[in-house]
């Protein structure tokens, strides 16, 4: 269950555990982003990805667990994981944009932001094409 980087061959399950989760996939083959994923011998098990904005923010997207791994801690384990990994990158800043789970993220340190305080180029990631800004709550962590 141990957190790793996402080569290319992970990235159909990636796709197809965002989709069971009714999360967006457009841009996830890019470069720029990255996901960290957890396998048991059955398949994926979660994932967690991160898509970089310049030099120091990167919007952390794609948060997944599959229904069968929910509930032990999972994806706090990744978004340590890839939190770490940023660290080490230079990322000083996650931003993160959620409809549902912002109580959750709050808890992992996450803080509510408004979208003026954010660099322009987040909100045009892929992460927010078909969402309504206003709809999403944005949240962000300082690292």
């Amino acid at each position: 269950m141990r957190p790793r980087h996402a080569t290319k061959a992970d990235l159909r399950d990636v796709e197809a555990l965002l989709r069971s989760c009714s999360l967006p996939v457009g841009g996830i083959h890019s470069e720029a982003v990255q996901f960290h994923v957890s396998r048991d011998k059955t398949g994926l098990l979660g994932c967690a990805g991160i898509e970089v904005f310049g030099d120091s923010v990167g919007l952390l997207r794609g948060v997944a667990v599959a229904e069968r791994a929910r509930r032990a801690g999972l994806a706090a384990l990744l978004v340590s994981a890839l939190v770490a990994d940023v660290r080490l990158r230079g990322i000083d800043t996650l931003v993160i944009g959620t409809g549902a789970a912002a109580g959750y993220f709050s808890r992992l340190g996450f803080t509510p932001t408004d979208p003026a305080a954010i660099p322009p180029e987040l909100l045009t990631s892929h992460e927010f094409a078909n969402a309504s800004i206003s709809e999403t709550a944005l949240l962000k962590a300082t690292l």
